[in-house]
């Protein structure tokens, strides 16, 4: 059988110049973008340290997998209910606003979270409301500060700053939880707390240092939920998008949780001390930054469904391996593997958003890709730390690998991995992409899917 024309080898690499890694680093010329990046990165180093040590914290304080669960649940369903609000916002208001908001409230918990513990009155309780506040502010901070990245740099030079902005991250989970962990050995559980909440700091400065390009803002007149709808039929009517979202789902409860219960996989499987979540994260975040430099060499090289495939199999291999053994060096391993993958599905799916939605739309886009991120969150860490209580961490890994593995046979088997190689022309002309999808996958045209929109096109009409 002859192969149909690939997306990612024909139209996408005609329509995207190639990348280097001098390409992706010229946007380090920047000013505003290089002084963000590293305000950023520092202050996300700090978040991994806190979370390390929260982590810990609790573990130490119920000795539970199910209140690991609980506590990312609350802390990140209030930010699943926002961002899709927060997405029609971002496309209303300046979003240099919001996150100077939204990172002075999140300064304040983390002093807050701080003396109660250096005041020793601190109780799951506590750490559960903190996380409250927290996921509030991040429901409304999500979607901004990924649409906010390319204001800082030229259109020309977007995309390596939404791959430098994601690297960026992975360093920071890298890092944090090494020093984390350090720190927590040296001087305790509340200096980690109390360097994050400096950290904030930095940022705050940085918003009111740099000079953002303005975002192009949608109607103020228009009522949120119409923006909202619009936003949500805008990406769902589009098969890329829509695919890009229901991944994200996926991976997220799927692949990323597995995290948010390192503390009870260091004492259950490797019998080792919660504490030692440390160096599982920090393993994560080293696989995941080795991804993002070989990602930075290949620029667009490497075709986004391509990507995708490998990032799914490599976590397939990493939450395997987690179980195989009570050795904590395998499963720092596979949590290294696990790592790989995750930045290369992240990079995939969010440069597949941010590269072809207008940036009117960009805000609420990234809104639905980030609430699809904040609701696998909650439901893999809650699903896996009561599964582990129940059955065991050992069974329930095993078939977390076998769900991701099954994930990866469906994208194979119906050709849907090639989709997410569209280019900006292909979303932005629905007939087009349908036609185009049509010829990937072997259909005829007209039993193809129908990603029209009616809003969108009397809004391109007017525009």
């Amino acid at each position: 059988m002859s192969e149909a024309p690939e997306i990612g080898t024909d139209l996408a690499e005609s329509a995207l110049p190639p990348a280097s890694a001098e390409s992706s680093l010229r946007v380090f010329r920047h000013r505003d973008f290089a002084i963000f990046f590293t305000a950023a990165s520092i202050s996300n180093g700090g978040s991994w340290m806190q979370l390390v040590a929260v982590q810990a914290l609790l573990y130490n304080l119920t000795n539970s997998g199910t209140w690991l669960g609980l506590s990312t649940v609350v802390t990140l369903v209030p930010a699943l209910l926002l961002t899709p609000y927060a997405g029609v916002l971002a496309d209303r208001v300046s979003r240099q606003n919001i996150l100077r908001i939204t990172q002075t409230v999140q300064m304040a918990t983390g002093f807050v979270l701080w003396g109660v513990y250096v005041g020793h009155v601190v109780s799951p309780g506590w750490i559960v409301g903190i996380g409250f506040v927290n996921g509030v502010t991040a429901g409304f901070q999500a979607a901004t500060w990924q649409s906010f990245v390319p204001l800082l740099v030229p259109p020309e030079d977007m995309m390596p700053a939404v791959r430098l902005n994601s690297t960026q991250y992975t360093m920071a989970r890298a890092i944090g939880p090494a020093f984390g962990g350090l720190i927590v050995q040296v001087w305790g559980i509340g200096a980690c707390i109390l360097f994050d909440a400096v950290s904030y700091l930095l940022v705050i400065g940085t918003l009111l240092l740099i000079r953002p390009r303005t975002n192009m803002v949608a109607a103020r007149e228009q009522k949120v939920w119409e923006g909202l709808r619009q936003g949500a039929a805008y990406l769902w009517h589009r098969r890329p998008l829509r695919l890009a979202v229901v991944l994200a789902l996926i991976v997220a409860t799927l692949g990323q949780s597995v995290q948010y219960i390192a503390s009870a996989l260091s004492e259950r499987i490797f019998h080792h001390s919660s504490e030692s979540n440390a160096g599982l994260l920090a393993a994560y975040g080293v696989g995941a930054v080795t991804a993002s430099i070989v990602t930075i060499r290949l620029g667009d090289r490497l075709p986004r469904s391509r990507q995708m495939i490998i990032g799914f199999m490599m976590y397939v291999i990493g939450v395997g391996l987690i179980p195989m053994t009570h050795i904590y060096f395998v499963g720092q391993i596979g949590f290294f593997v696990a790592g790989l993958g995750h930045l290369s599905v992240a990079v995939s799916l969010n440069t597949l958003i941010q590269g072809t939605v207008p940036d009117e739309y960009r805000g609420r886009a990234m809104s639905f890709y980030l609430f699809c991120l904040l609701a696998g969150l909650p439901i893999g860490s809650q699903l896996l730390g009561s599964l582990g209580d129940a059955i065991g961490f050992h069974t329930t890994l095993l078939l977390d690998a076998g769900a991701l593995l099954t994930v990866v046979v469906v994208m194979l088997a119906t050709g849907l991995w090639r989709d997410l190689d569209a280019t900006p022309e292909m979303i932005a002309d629905a007939e087009v992409l349908r036609h185009s999808l049509a010829e990937i996958h072997h259909l005829d045209p007209a039993r193809a899917p129908r990603p029209s929109l009616r809003a969108g096109s009397r809004e391109s009409q007017s525009r």
